[in-house]
Parts: structure tokens; C-alpha cells; sequence
């Protein structure tokens, strides 16, 4: 069985990428205003409206992936930065500190929107960015969901959406219209759909596409999310894919085991994990990681629906709750072992992970791992003890060990 070729949609990917980096330089020269966002928050209303999103946190995994984090971080934790603080953050508030940009700038706003559902350190990052360069700034608060139907929770974030439309039209000048917000949510719809029929093609066995994969192609569904370019991308993409499942070519064709890896991947080090995984004949399938992106709006209710959606971010939920997210997927998947990614940076996505091992073993029967780094970097990044952690998994796979 064929190994599969480097994917041909990479020299897309790499031009429509390039696009988003030279928009946000052209919306800022021209005075249309560029909006600061968060990864998971309710993009579709800037885009509506005509604004420009732009996300930091894309610029942390590109720090990260051009292995720069920790020359980054020199500038931050200089200036009083905690090192302890995300990855991402570093990068973005050392970009502002240094003089030299090897990786390019971030583009500085003109407006700064943070959703917390992610976690906390993101409100105090922008919070200080915005002040830094004189941005007004709007924090969508999401409170914690433990139960599927939190109406209170949900409600609270509804009205917050409607209080940042005249926020954003107050700070901009740009009227927002209902009909262009569900226009824009149909072309999150379909992209969305694209990407999960995408990640959902990973349960295939052999499968065409990896949780690596899915970590260098989800660029689009964050940045581009809401236009049509995305729609185009995964539209081709996903025919790639079909294709290579007729030519019989795969990541790993002769798959022995499909592994569930949690959360982010190590920017910096994704081939080394990859050719790692390879090796032990091991597809790693999938991940919550880039499965959040896999939605479905309400275009009958659409502001309704945006509430709906990303409060329930699946960082936001409860202990349980997440686990059990995470035991749907290993199923769905029908994964032998997983890992569960320690990341200094993330610590909302640390939290308990060694009792959630303890919990996904029991009740899925499988042996899994704690995995302990930073996503990007590379300063608290051991491969030898990386090394050994996972060879710890396969050989309990080797072993046949179930719990």
C-alpha cells in the first residue's frame, strides 16, 4: 500500500494564508479597521460587518512553528511577563517589545474583542494590547457550562452579543445588518461542514487524513471562516482526499494503531511527532483540538445560535462533561490508546488531567498517557523524556494492555 504524497493543497494553503497576512496589512493602510480576535468567538459578526478579523493566536502557532517562541518570550518576560504565561501570548506581546520581526508583525488594532471561553489568560493578553495601542476593548464573559441546556448561561451570552454590535458600531462607524450576519453564518455553515466531513474521514481505516494533518490545514477554518475562500479550500481539499482513498494512498498504510491526542499539538516539533507516530505504524486520528471548529449555526435564529455555539466552547465545560467529549470521540474513532498533552501554556486544558486518564481508562479500556510540555516552547521541550512518555504507550499497546 502506498505511502500518500505530500498534499497538493499545501501551495493553496500557503497562498490564501499569505492572502490573510497581506489583508490585514491592506485593511489597515486603507482605514478599514482591523479587529482583533479571539480563535473560538463569534467572528461571523465583525465579518458582517465589514471589519477585518485578525487573530493573535494565529500569529503565536506561526512564532511557534518557526520554532521563535522562546527569543520571543526574552522580550515579554523582560519587560515583567510571567514565563508561565501562554506561549502565544509571549510571542504576541514580545512581537510589540522587539524591534527585529523575523516572522513577520502582528498587525496593530483598531478595535480588540476577546471571548473568554478559552480560558483567561487571552482577556488579560488583549487587555494589555489594547491599552498598548489606545484600541477600545469588548470581553464577551461566558460562564462556565455544566449541563447541556443552560438556558441562564446561554441568555447572558445573547445579550453580550447584542451590547458588541453597538459596541463595534459605535467604535467603527459600520453598520451591522441581520441579512448579511445570516449570508456570512450560511458560509461558516458550509465551510464547517467541509471540515468535519474532512476530520470525520480520519475514522476511515486505513485513513487518508491525520490529526497532523488537521493541525496544518485548519488555518482557513479559523481565519477565513464566513467567507467564501474557506468554502473553496476545504471543497478542494476534501476532493484531494478522496482521491488519494481511491489511489489506496495513506499517512500511514499499514496503520497498527489509532491514537487520540488531546488538545494542541507541539507546534514547533509536528514533524518530529509525526515521522514519531509513523514509525509505530500509529495514526493519531483525532483531537477536541480541531474538531471545535466542526459546527452547525441556526441560520433561523442566527444571534441566538452564535450564543448557543460558542459558549459552549469545550474548554467551557465542566470535569465530566469533558471527559465525556473526549470518550465520544476516542469512540467515534475507535481509537487503542490516547494522550493527554500537559501544556504549560494551556491551563484550563491541564487541569485534572491525570484523574481524566484515570477516568477515560476505566471506562473506555484503553491505555493512555500524560504528556508533559509546552505547545510552543521549545525551552520546556525534553525529547528524550517525550521520547519515553510515548514509547511507555506503545509498549503497553505492544502488550495488548487493556484496563
Amino acid at each position: 500500500m502506498p505511502e500518500r504524497p505530500p498534499l497538493k493543497s499545501v501551495t493553496l494553503l500557503k497562498e490564501i494564508m499569505g492572502r490573510y497576512y497581506a489583508g490585514a496589512e491592506e485593511a489597515k493602510a486603507s482605514g478599514r479597521p482591523v479587529v482583533w480576535m479571539t480563535a473560538v468567538s463569534p467572528v461571523e459578526i465583525v465579518v458582517a460587518m465589514g471589519l477585518f478579523p485578525y487573530y493573535p493566536e494565529n500569529f503565536g502557532t506561526l512564532v511557534a512553528s518557526k520554532k521563535l517562541t522562546h527569543e520571543y518570550s526574552h522580550e515579554a518576560e523582560a519587560a515583567g511577563f510571567f514565563p508561565d504565561l501562554c506561549g502565544y501570548a509571549r510571542a504576541g506581546l514580545g512581537d510589540w517589545l522587539r524591534e527585529e520581526h523575523p516572522a513577520g508583525r502582528l498587525v496593530p488594532p483598531d478595535v480588540v474583542v476577546c471571548c473568554n471561553a478559552q480560558c483567561h489568560s487571552l482577556p488579560k493578553w488583549f487587555e494589555v494590547s489594547a491599552r498598548w495601542h489606545s484600541a477600545p476593548y469588548f470581553l464577551l464573559d461566558t460562564p462556565l457550562i455544566t449541563e447541556e441546556t443552560q438556558k441562564e448561561a446561554v441568555d447572558y451570552f445573547h445579550e453580550q452579543l447584542l451590547e458588541l454590535i453597538r459596541f463595534l458600531e459605535a467604535a467603527t462607524g459600520r453598520r451591522f445588518s441581520l441579512n448579511r450576519l445570516v449570508e456570512t453564518m450560511d458560509l461558516a455553515n458550509r465551510a464547517c461542514r467541509l471540515w468535519k466531513e474532512i476530520l470525520e474521514m480520519a475514522a476511515l481505516r486505513p485513513a487518508p487524513f491525520s490529526f497532523f494533518d488537521a493541525c496544518i490545514h485548519m488555518g482557513p477554518i479559523v481565519t477565513w471562516r464566513g467567507r467564501e475562500l474557506a468554502v473553496e479550500y476545504y471543497r478542494r481539499l476534501k476532493a484531494e482526499l478522496e482521491e488519494c482513498v481511491a489511489r489506496g494512498e495513506y499517512p500511514v498504510p499499514e496503520e497498527k494503531y489509532r491514537l487520540y491526542w488531546d488538545h494542541i499539538v507541539i507546534w514547533p516539533r509536528i514533524r518530529w511527532l509525526s515521522e514519531f507516530f509513523a514509525r509505530h505504524q500509529a495514526l493519531v486520528a483525532c483531537s477536541q483540538y480541531t474538531h471545535a471548529w466542526a459546527r452547525e449555526f441556526d441560520l433561523t435564529r442566527p444571534l441566538e445560535s452564535l450564543a448557543e455555539t460558542y459558549a459552549r466552547e469545550f474548554v467551557n465545560h465542566s470535569f465530566e462533561r469533558r471527559v465525556e467529549f473526549k470518550l465520544a470521540l476516542m469512540r467515534r474513532f475507535r481509537v487503542d490508546g490516547f494522550i493527554l498533552f500537559s501544556n504549560r501554556s494551556c491551563k484550563p486544558c491541564s487541569l485534572g488531567l491525570y484523574d481524566k486518564r484515570r477516568l477515560l481508562m476505566e471506562r473506555a479500556g484503553i491505555p493512555g498517557i500524560v504528556l508533559e510540555t509546552d505547545m510552543a516552547d521549545l525551552r520546556y521541550f525534553n525529547e528524550t523524556q517525550v521520547a519515553e512518555r510515548l514509547e511507555m504507550l506503545f509498549e503497553q499497546l505492544e502488550g495488548g494492555q487493556r484496563t
